[in-house]
């Protein structure tokens, strides 16, 4: 985790919003806290410019969770997402891997070979639009 520039990465989810609403919510701490704490992180640069990351929580074995996709809006429909993705999986094909798509980002996943879950559920500490009934 040494090499994540933090000011770059916390303006990243300051504008796309994602690390359960902490970008948003300029909560620096938490997100540094969830990044250190992962599993594996990646992150996309154009030249000295942090222009996405990515990050997987897993347990090495059985199973990853991928959260917090984020690429800057004008380096959108570049390939960068698609990239960071990849690059997160590769030496975890072993692992099952699940995630959870923004919406109208589901299509953006079934291109990277994720299908839908019959049986996910989720519990939140708070009310989300991603939560049904």
């Amino acid at each position: 985790m040494n090499s994540i520039d933090w000011p770059q990465l916390f303006d990243l989810y300051d504008i796309v919003g994602l690390v359960a609403g902490y970008g948003r919510k300029k909560d620096y701490v938490k997100i540094r806290t969830a990044f250190e704490h992962s599993y594996k992180v990646v992150t996309a640069w154009n030249n000295d410019n942090l222009v996405g990351a990515v990050r997987m929580l897993s347990d090495g074995i059985c199973y990853g969770m991928i959260f917090d996709v984020g690429v800057l809006p004008e380096y959108q429909k570049l390939g960068i997402g698609r990239g960071l993705v990849t690059e997160l999986q590769k030496e975890n094909q072993h692992l099952c891997i699940h995630l959870t798509s923004t919406f109208r980002n589901e299509e953006f996943y079934k291109i990277l070979g994720f299908k839908a879950h019959k049986t996910a559920f989720a519990k939140y500490p708070y009310e989300s639009d991603y939560l049904i009934g």
